[in-house]
């Protein structure tokens, strides 16, 4: 064997046996030559789950989908050249929903950047600011210090990866040819504790002081509180705290807080920026990540409460109401803990005016379908009042998650899923697959619009496939968002240069990868077949159903006017 090829397999071998103490039970590859050292080494590694799939892009949101289910990190490997570039998507979604995606990059020796050589591009620090760091690999591993520093690089970069808030990270890799293992040549998978350092995180609750200085006085003298959760997965201890205070709790569906006992969930529909004296906030405090409700925003940047509070245990906090004043260090589940503990009395008219505009709307979305026209919304409601227990809903962006949003949902045995770091349509199915993958005792279902569904048609090419997904596609021909918004429903160029009107279907598709099919024109074919694709589990199944879009429309504009909170 060549010194070169043992420092090699020694090498990468061990920096595998690092990802693996530090979490990673689950990689997936994409193929190609240069990357042969790292694929091996993580498919014969005996206790990492190894996955390929052709596409990069599609790839890194499946990757994303299984670290979202597991709550672990996942890493990804992909050949040199513009293979990594089809990352980076998946990786800025990663970076905003603040997912520890590890990115390995195998690239070509450094003397040949730039150099006309095959499959060679500029590749380190290629995620520019969408990513925690990025890092750098030694091309030889021949000296000690280059195999400390190999190291030091792995052991860092997962620390980083993982300490709060997580995120991605790049390890971009040269390998040096030979690089393919001979037979019985052997990749060593050894590691020390200077290879999986540790970060010893410090207590999260506030001390008494803080308190009684600081907290406690601003809500004796500002009573009218309102908690907003953003984006995450749902945490039952906060739950139990947040039932025990008398606060409205505004949450998306993308919160999965909406089973909370005081939870406002729509918000988007009764909210105008005019000012409702009643309505508006002396406190705001906010936890999560981003909210899709652009009423809810809109409002408290017209009438801004006195005082927000976001709670963070660490790392930069964004300002989307325009009204951050007092970042807490701490974690929601302490902060919680705490502040339900006091024996603090906040208005509980200003709760009820919040509940009632809320109810307003429940009550009449109960009779609101049968008196129109078949439409998106209606078919939203049903999927959404129907999905059987414990069930998984993933959201695709534009018009999909916003229906879902607007329709709501209130149980806590649903966990709802979407791609709203960076809101792009480029990787909803391929993240709802890696989600089903890794969670395949639960029944998935993807609400997702015709333009998502075929930009990332590729999520059905591979091998692994879940029985237990179900697509509802909404065809509509185009993005119909857009007749959604005053400025391109004005233009006259609408419909080739918004939209992109275009008359493809799924059934097809469905066909070339072998998944159960639907085709659905109308009312009476959406109720009389639903039953048939809640209940065929032996393979995915595509439920797609062809819709008016100016019935769309005019059915979304009709229920939101409905719900629009006028003071009683």
């Amino acid at each position: 064997m060549s010194q070169h090829r043992k420092d090699l397999l020694v090498e990468v071998g061990n920096f595998v046996e690092q990802l693996y103490q530090k979490g990673v039970r689950d990689v997936v590859l994409s193929p190609g030559s240069r990357v042969a050292p790292l694929a091996l080494a993580f498919a014969r590694h005996p206790q990492i789950n190894t996955k390929t799939v052709s596409d990069e892009r599609s790839a890194a949101f499946i990757a994303l989908g299984i670290a979202q289910q597991t709550n672990s990190p996942v890493a990804i490997a992909c050949t040199s050249g513009t293979a990594a570039l089809n990352y980076a998507p998946a990786v800025a979604e990663a970076y905003y929903q603040r997912v520890p995606l590890i990115v390995i990059t195998a690239d070509r020796p450094t003397e040949w950047i730039d150099q006309w050589d095959g499959q060679t591009i500029q590749q380190q620090n290629i995620f520019g600011k969408h990513i925690k760091k990025a890092y750098h690999m030694p091309v030889d591993l021949s000296h000690e210090d280059a195999k400390w520093y190999r190291q030091r690089i792995g052991a860092e970069a997962m620390c980083n990866a993982l300490e709060y808030p997580s995120g991605p990270i790049q390890i971009n890799w040269p390998l040096r040819e030979p690089f393919y293992p001979e037979e019985g040549e052997q990749f060593i998978y050894e590691s020390t504790p200077q290879s999986t350092r540790e970060i010893i995180q410090s207590e999260p609750y506030l001390d008494q002081e803080t308190w009684e200085e600081k907290l406690i006085p601003l809500f004796e003298s500002n009573k009218k509180v309102l908690i907003i959760a953003g984006q995450q997965q749902r945490n039952d201890y906060i739950v139990e705290h947040l039932n025990q205070l008398n606060i409205p709790v505004v949450s998306d569906i993308i919160s999965n807080y909406g089973s909370v006992d005081q939870a406002i969930i729509h918000q988007d529909v009764f909210l105008t920026p005019t000012v409702i004296e009643e309505l508006q906030p002396d406190i705001v405090i906010t936890f999560g990540m981003s909210v899709i409700s652009k009423n809810l925003k809109l409002f408290l940047r017209k009438n801004p409460p006195k005082y927000q509070l976001h709670i963070q245990e660490a790392g930069e906090v964004p300002d989307p109401f325009q009204s951050l004043s007092t970042v807490i260090r701490s974690t929601p589940e302490a902060f919680f803990d705490q502040l339900s503990d006091f024996e603090l009395s906040f208005d509980d008219d200003f709760l009820n005016y919040w509940k009632e505009a809320d109810d307003k709307v429940k009550a009449n979305k109960t009779d609101f379908f049968d008196l129109l026209s078949f439409s998106e919304l209606e078919i939203v409601n049903h999927l959404i009042n129907e999905l059987p227990k414990n069930a998984v809903l993933h959201l695709a962006n534009s018009m999909s998650v916003r229906y879902a949003n607007f329709i709501g949902l209130q149980r806590p045995d649903v966990d709802v899923h979407a791609n709203r770091g960076t809101s792009g349509i480029d990787g909803s199915t391929s993240t709802a697959i890696g989600y089903a993958i890794s969670d395949k005792d639960r029944p998935h279902f993807l609400l997702t619009g015709d333009l998502a569904f075929f930009y990332d048609r590729n999520a059905f090419w591979n091998n692994y496939l879940p029985s237990n997904l179900k697509v509802l596609l909404l065809n509509n021909q185009g993005g119909v968002i857009f007749r959604m918004i005053d400025g391109p429903t004005r233009q006259p160029e609408l419909e080739e240069y918004f939209e992109t009107e275009q008359r493809t279907n799924a059934h097809h598709l469905a066909k070339e990868f072998d998944v159960h099919y639907w085709g659905i024109n109308s009312k009476e074919e959406f109720y009389f077949n639903y039953q048939e694709f809640l209940t065929k589990n032996d393979k995915p199944s595509i439920f797609e159903v062809f819709t008016n879009k100016n019935i769309s429309k005019n059915t979304f504009k009709a229920f939101k006017k409905e719900g629009i909170y006028t003071k009683s």
